[in-house]
This record gives C-alpha cells, sequence and structure tokens, in this order.
C-alpha cells in the first residue's frame, strides 16, 4: 500500500503510520509506505492500495485502474469522517 502526499513527509507518514498501526491491531502484517505525488506512476507499478491526500489526476487515476490498484482517499484517517468504511474495504483488501 502507498500513501502519498506533495512531499512524502507530512500528511502522508501521519496516514501511513495510522492505517499501519490499523491492520496490526488486527493482526494484518500489510506494507505500507508513505511517497510523494511526484513518483507515484512509478510507486503505483508496485502498489495494491493507493490512498491519496490530494485527489489524483486523471492520468493517474487512469494507470491505478489499468494495474489493478485500489484508490481510496486518505484524508479521512485525519479527520476521523469515513475512515471505519474506507479502513474496513482496505482491510478486506489485505486478507
Amino acid at each position: 500500500m502507498i500513501v502519498a502526499c506533495g512531499s512524502g513527509v507530512a500528511t502522508s507518514q501521519t496516514i501511513a503510520s495510522k492505517v499501519k498501526a490499523m491492520l496490526q491491531n488486527d493482526g494484518i502484517d500489510y506494507p505500507v509506505e508513505a511517497v510523494d505525488y511526484k513518483s507515484i506512476k512509478t510507486e503505483l507499478k508496485s502498489a495494491s492500495i493507493y490512498l491519496y491526500i490530494a485527489k489524483p489526476d486523471d492520468e493517474v487515476l487512469e494507470q491505478a485502474k489499468a494495474l489493478g490498484v485500489n484508490v481510496f482517499a486518505g484524508v479521512p484517517f485525519l479527520t476521523g469522517m469515513g475512515a471505519d468504511q474506507i479502513y474496513s474495504d482496505i482491510k478486506d483488501l489485505t486478507k
């Protein structure tokens, strides 16, 4: 799983850590990596799940679809609003 923001340092790292901890609490060992948006086209090739901070452009979404990468909004993991459903979907994909 990749989590991408503009720099790959602040917001994406926070969300990646939170999601990884949630998965571990559910007994799921799954790689979660924070990346910067500039490298997203390369990173998508090795991902199965992509959490975005800022909505990706159409080209990135088309590439994700072509590669079979599941795409989810990551901001709910900061706000708490809607995170439960997204996490449930992610958890199902990691099993």
